[in-house]
């Protein structure tokens, strides 16, 4: 089908339009994918409190400061606890 107006003729239609160079009776899929999965990070943090304490934690999240946050929620109250190495748990 050809979508050149000439003098006189009328505009093709949006289905016209969207058909022109495909055969007749063939169907078109528009495929769409779905967003992709926000990154993930699970790690296993170690804490130490400024009176020599140690407590471990997992905690997740989508970035590495939020997963230690996560974590320090898990730490007994009372105390401050200082993330001192984490290693990641999901992912490469």
């Amino acid at each position: 089908m050809s979508l050149m107006m000439t003098r006189g003729s009328r505009r093709p239609t949006l289905a016209e339009q969207e058909t022109a160079g495909h055969a007749a009776g063939t169907l078109m899929w528009l495929l769409v994918a779905p967003p992709p999965a926000p990154e993930q990070h699970v790690l296993a943090v170690e804490f130490h409190s400024p009176e020599g304490r140690r407590w471990n934690a997992i905690g997740g999240g989508t970035t590495v400061a939020e997963a230690i946050t996560f974590a320090r929620e898990s730490c007994p109250d009372g105390v401050v606890w200082e993330a001192v190495s984490w290693n990641d748990l999901y992912g490469e």
